[in-house]
């Protein structure tokens, strides 16, 4: 059984720490749900585990291929960022830094909450986008807040990142791609353009929206029609308007 000063649990507790996760490529998950779509996707390097999923209906996951320590209960709570964790956490791979850009992907510009951040890519998910463009300064998609609200969609969505909004927009400009800002001041509403073609929709900040300079390196402004007196949508929900128009369009082409 592994203390709190064996090595590879010191490491894996630096984990929770951003440089550390880029550092190693490496970050930690918890729960029997997440690690359960982590083994099936691939993704799991080891997992930890306590008396407690032992005890559980849930211990057959100790039954997959996969290197397993057992720890004490009080490693456990350390790993973990909940208040009654389940007796499991895991180390997993990050993805690698490519995808590839058929036709859709959402770019997150300065984006800074994780529930915002997760709840994108579980939509990305669901839409059956190519991928999650990530433009410095927006949170880290393997903060843990942000990871719990993918659901497990962390593992399916590949994730690209960019220094700066002007090398993305060249990079996908020169692949054919359309890019979409969405913008208060826009003239044209969604359901006036043409999504079947390749489309790549810029999520902003909260707070801020997107800039004026990385609204003119877009091709496009859009906006989402507002009949009530709300001045604004939450990021997430935002993107996830956009992202079904597209689905939308295309189911119906």
């Amino acid at each position: 059984m592994l203390g709190k000063n064996n090595p590879l649990i010191k490491e894996s507790l630096k984990l929770k720490q951003k440089k550390y996760r880029d550092e190693l490529n490496k970050f930690l998950i918890e729960g029997v749900r997440f690690v359960e779509e982590a083994i099936k996707e691939n993704f799991v390097e080891y997992i930890f585990y306590s008396n407690k999923i032992l005890d559980s209906k849930y211990s057959y996951i100790l039954d997959w291929d996969v290197k397993k320590y057992e720890v004490n209960e009080d490693v456990i709570k350390e790993l973990s960022d909940t208040e009654n964790p389940q007796g499991v956490a895991a180390v997993c791979r990050k993805r690698e830094n490519r995808a590839d850009l058929k036709d859709f992907v959402v770019i997150a510009d300065g984006v800074q909450d994780p529930g915002n951040l997760g709840t994108i890519i579980r939509t990305l998910d669901a839409a059956g986008a190519d991928a999650l463009i990530i433009i410095k300064g927006t949170v880290d998609p393997y903060n843990s807040k942000t990871l719990r609200s993918t659901m497990g969609s962390i593992f399916r969505v590949p994730i690209v990142y960019f220094d700066d909004f002007e090398k993305a927009s060249d990079y996908l400009k020169n692949k054919g791609f359309n890019i979409y800002a969405t913008s208060l001041e826009a003239e044209k509403l969604i359901y006036d353009y043409n999504f079947n073609e390749k489309t790549a929709l810029v999520i902003g900040n909260e707070a801020n929206g997107i800039s004026k300079e990385h609204i003119e390196l877009s091709t496009h402004k859009i906006k989402i029609p507002m009949i009530g007196k709300a001045e604004s949508l939450n990021a997430a929900v935002a993107s996830a308007i956009v992202i079904y128009e597209v689905v939308r369009q295309r189911l119906t082409r």
